[in-house]
């Protein structure tokens, strides 16, 4: 029976029934799927990123400091020429470093400043991680967290060299074709010279590689703190060691060909 009391249901300014709503309301729930996928890719993309850019400040740094070595063959003398013979040579390359730097050498070196701030230049750039920020803070973030890692990472290294001493020193191949002077940069990522002759793998690279960057995710964002991410970036890092011993493999033979055309 009716009453006579009307309920009066008011709407927006502006719409004129549900039908707008309604629809923004599905094409909302429609969209949800998709933008999830664009996101997985989108993050899956960035990581591959990441673990490319990682070997361009190593290989722009080692291209800067290649311009300062010696030539790759020794000064030749007939004397010269009967000591030594071509499976010595290699050994006797002068581009070898002399000595390993101690820890407080290398604190405050070229290769301190090569393993920071292009790394961080980069960083800043694509904005990673994006929890830092793009400002002034953010980039200093960046450079503090790069140069504590190559602290840590350097002193882990010496650490196991104490235990298990390991030479790392990168020493040329310097004759030979493209895949067995690849073979022997790869090998030499990997291996290491034993004081007394032969070869070792190279433990200390190994732990400087992934045990700094393991502890560099105390300070990173939340996100970092995995065992994936670990085994991510300790990869990236013998990634980039590997390309800083093929610049040093290649570079000199480059550097020959351009004087040659002069």
């Amino acid at each position: 029976m009716f009453n006579g009391n009307i309920t009066v249901m008011t709407l927006p300014p502006g719409t004129t029934d549900f039908e707008p709503t309604e629809r923004f309301s599905a094409a909302a729930h429609l969209s949800w799927p998709e933008s999830s996928l664009d996101m997985r890719y989108s993050r899956q993309l960035h990581s591959l990123i990441r673990s490319l850019y990682q070997a361009v400040p190593v290989l722009a740094a080692l291209i800067g400091l290649c311009h300062a070595q010696e030539p790759i063959s020794p000064p030749t003398s007939e004397a010269g020429a009967t000591a030594v013979s071509p499976d010595s040579a290699p050994a006797a390359n002068p581009s070898a470093p002399a000595q390993q730097k101690p820890f407080y050498k290398k604190m405050f070196s070229l290769q301190a400043l090569y393993s920071t701030v292009p790394s961080a230049v980069v960083q800043q750039i694509h904005d990673w991680p994006d929890e830092w920020g793009k400002d002034r803070a953010g980039f200093e973030k960046r450079v503090a967290s790069l140069y504590g890692q190559f602290l840590i990472g350097s002193l882990i290294e010496d650490g196991v060299k104490a235990v298990h001493p390991e030479d790392t020193r990168y020493i040329r191949l310097g004759n030979g074709n493209f895949f067995r002077r690849t073979g022997h940069v790869v090998a030499r990522t990997f291996l290491a010279d034993k004081p007394g002759g032969g070869s070792t793998p190279a433990y200390s690279l190994l732990a400087n590689a992934y045990g700094s960057w393991a502890i560099a995710t105390l300070w990173s964002p939340r996100e970092l703190r995995t065992p994936r991410s670990i085994a991510e970036w300790g990869t990236a890092g013998m990634g980039a060691t590997a390309s800083a011993n093929l610049v040093r493999e290649f570079w000199p033979d480059l550097k020959s060909v351009f004087r040659k055309k002069k």
